[in-house]
């Protein structure tokens, strides 16, 4: 697949100039017909590993989906970009089912979303089978493991689907798998040589803190107040809860409901499209029933409850902040819904392996809300990207605490773990450096162990606290599978042979919020220029019923504040603005920065708007000469402005400020200059036959003229 096509397909229909890691390298082997297993987090563009290859294709992609309102969110999205797709589910109605089938039958569908439940019924294979699928796309495959954080039986029977697509490439996709729930989808799915590619789980733009359960309701009071209008979601363990923190945030004069399974369809339907409409603030949602959304200006996440595993908590952050923009997540710990979880999981009818599983992975992200390093390095050592650095923005990096060296410690530790041939889990572990008597200790051998008893004059319960910071930082992880013992990693030589030294802590303390200084005059600029061009994507999305994020997202009106492009093809050529939508909405964002530049009182001569204000006159009718009067500027300076808005795509009649033989001079003497950039080479070339005001309108004519290859 030439590589242009690839590039001029993704500005076309994604307005983005360049993909993000993996993404092409994706794309080609899926092209190619390769079977591939994609691990992304939320909001790193898991879905243009698909959708780009279905407008390639002939025939049209399967996206097997689990959650009905991601399904829409995505047809919504991409037919805002121009491109012809649909969902099948549960909710979809037949006028809607039989356009997708005469799309299907003219060849214009591309993309197809159905559930698995769907995907599997006789009636749908029926369907299917003789059509022409380019290629099959599983989201959310970590559904399919048992070791995945949301195991659905249905998953597994994606295979009998795919054997009627026997030569068509299959792409499995997830936010969260870590190294056992990858090898487990690859084997459930039979992918046949599939390519991994794990994307790095560092989401940089989302700030980590995490607080203890105590007056909850005060604490996100406060968080919110500091968040004016921000969207965002506050996930909570029971039903109830729910219902009473949306209760009590309406009474503050939030505009915030409840969103959870009890609650019937329509209700739900209704708080999810005003959520996603920007008509509600706050939903409060169970952990269990979750959300699929895709609405990339979530600007927070609370989670009331300490969620049951890191792969749900990663992945329901990762709901905040998909529009690149910074996002925050709180998390609230108590002792207390670790019982309830234990409770759960002991009652549940799963096999005992299960249980264990999930038992473990409930450990593992208490350890996370009672880490004292880097929050983000446990959750990247979870998934086995071992690092050791600091992100950045976690509440620990952006206020650290005060630490020991507990290098002597962590050798300790590690050099019995590698002594116990890797074969003890952090009870057991604990036991041999503090020399107990227990049975299993001398039954296996254990009491010979070189390290055995060095570490006797630490307290049991600091033991498993400075193990769980050595589990956190990488320097030790759990096998899961093999019975949760501990096993070294990477990190371990560099602490045992390398001499790095390990920090360790011995308690935690509450964070102060940051003090919020006065914003600089260019910031609020800037921020209240976003706010205009937000109420215009606003209106445009009511006009045409949908959310406005779909107009174009946060992270693409900062650009726009940013760059405050002059014309629509300038405009064009920002980071996610496709030719559809540039065509389609381009002059009414290029009119509203204009105005905002000329009402605006912030900033007393803000960049470009010293063009702004000669167009405003030349629109009016004004020659160059009156322009540059009322301006007090030369006349030369007022040319150039025109030229520069001529250069930029702004439909300016330069042709009547200029005798007939100009062009052709300054076409001659630009030749000349061997196609200077500077003004003063060509003028060289052309002598007194042009000045410089003749020369600046002639000049950008031929410039144009030649970038449009004529």
């Amino acid at each position: 697949m030439p590589v242009d096509l690839l590039h001029q397909t993704l500005k076309t229909y994604f307005g983005f100039d360049f993909f993000r890691p993996h993404q092409e390298e994706i794309i080609h082997h899926v092209m190619e017909g390769g079977h591939a297993l994609v691990i992304m987090p939320t909001g790193g563009g898991k879905s243009i590993c698909y959708q780009l290859p279905a407008l390639l294709k002939d025939g049209f992609t399967l996206v097997i989906s689990p959650l009905i309102s991601l399904m829409n969110d995505q047809v919504r999205s991409l037919r805002a970009n121009g491109i012809i797709s649909g969902a099948l589910h549960s909710g979809t109605t037949a006028e809607e089912s039989r356009e997708i089938h005469q799309h299907i039958q003219k060849g214009t569908l591309k993309i197809l979303y159905v559930s698995p439940e769907r995907a599997l019924t006789p009636k749908f294979l029926e369907f299917i089978a003789p059509l022409n699928v380019s290629l099959i796309a599983i989201d959310e495959a970590h559904c399919v493991s048992i070791w995945g954080n949301d195991f659905r039986p249905e998953y597994a029977q994606l295979p009998g689907l795919m054997q009627y697509f026997p030569n068509t490439p299959v792409l499995a996709l997830t936010a969260t798998a870590d190294r056992a729930t990858q090898e487990d989808i690859r084997q459930q799915l039979r992918l046949k040589e599939p390519k991994t590619y794990l994307s790095s789980f560092e989401r940089p733009n989302i700030h980590l803190a995490v607080k203890a359960g105590i007056q909850r309701i005060e604490q996100i009071r406060d968080f919110i107040k500091q968040r004016k209008d921000q969207p965002g979601i506050i996930y909570c363990l029971a039903r109830k809860t729910t219902e009473s923190i949306a209760e009590t945030l309406q009474k503050y004069g939030y505009k915030a409901a409840a969103y959870h399974a009890e609650i019937d369809n329509t209700t739900r339907k209704k708080v999810q499209e005003d959520f996603q409409f920007d008509r509600l603030q706050i939903v409060c949602a169970t952990i269990a029933f979750g959300m699929g959304i895709d609405k990339p200006n979530i600007r927070w996440i609370i989670h009331y409850n300490l969620p049951k595993n890191i792969e749900n908590y990663y992945q329901e952050i990762g709901r905040s902040g998909r529009d690149g923009q910074p996002a925050d997540a709180l998390m609230f710990y108590s002792f207390r819904d670790i019982e309830v979880y234990k409770e759960f999981i002991e009652k549940s009818e799963a096999n005992e392996t299960f249980k264990r599983v999930q038992s473990e992975k409930l450990e593992r992200i208490w350890e996370y809300s009672q880490a004292t390093n880097c929050r983000t390095n446990v959750i990247l050592n979870y998934f086995g990207e071992y690092r050791s650095a600091g992100c950045g923005h976690c509440d620990h990096c952006l206020h650290p605490l005060q630490g020991f060296d507990g290098t002597r410690l962590a050798q300790m530790a590690l050099s019995a773990c590698k002594r116990s041939n890797q074969s003890v889990g952090i009870n057991l572990l604990v036991d041999v450096l503090r020399g107990s008597g227990r049975k299993e200790i001398y039954e296996r051998g254990l009491q010979h162990v070189k390290t055995y008893g060095a570490g006797k004059d630490i307290a049991w319960k600091d033991w498993m606290h400075y193990i769980t910071q050595m589990i956190n930082q990488g320097l030790l992880e759990i096998d899961y599978i093999g019975h949760s013992v501990l096993k070294c990693t990477p990190l371990s030589d560099t602490v045992l042979f390398d001499g790095k030294q390990v920090e360790l802590h011995r308690q935690t303390t509450e964070l102060e919020e940051p003090v919020v200084k006065r914003k600089p005059k260019k910031v609020r600029f800037s921020e209240e220029l976003i706010d205009r061009l937000e109420k215009l994507c606003h209106q445009l999305g009511k006009e045409e019923g949908l959310p406005p994020y779909a107009i174009f997202p946060k992270g693409t009106l900062r650009e726009m504040a940013e760059v405050r492009p002059f014309t629509v093809e300038e405009l064009s050529r920002l980071n996610g603005i496709g030719d559809f939508k540039s065509r389609k909405y381009g002059q009414a964002f290029v009119d509203t920065i204009r105005a905002f530049m000329t009402d605006q009182d912030i900033i007393k001569k803000p960049k470009g708007m010293t063009y702004v204000e000669t167009l405003n006159l030349y629109r009016q009718g004004l020659s160059i000469e009156e322009i540059a009067q009322k301006r007090e500027m030369a006349m030369s300076t007022i040319a150039m402005h025109l030229a520069r808005l001529y250069e930029k795509g702004e439909d300016i009649d330069l042709q009547q400020f200029l005798y007939a033989d100009d062009v052709l001079l300054a076409r001659q003497g630009w030749r000349a200059s061997g196609f200077s950039e500077q003004m003063s080479k060509v003028k060289e070339q052309v002598g007194d036959s042009l000045d410089y005001t003749r020369l600046n309108l002639a000049l950008a004519i031929v410039r144009r003229e030649k970038e449009k290859g004529n």
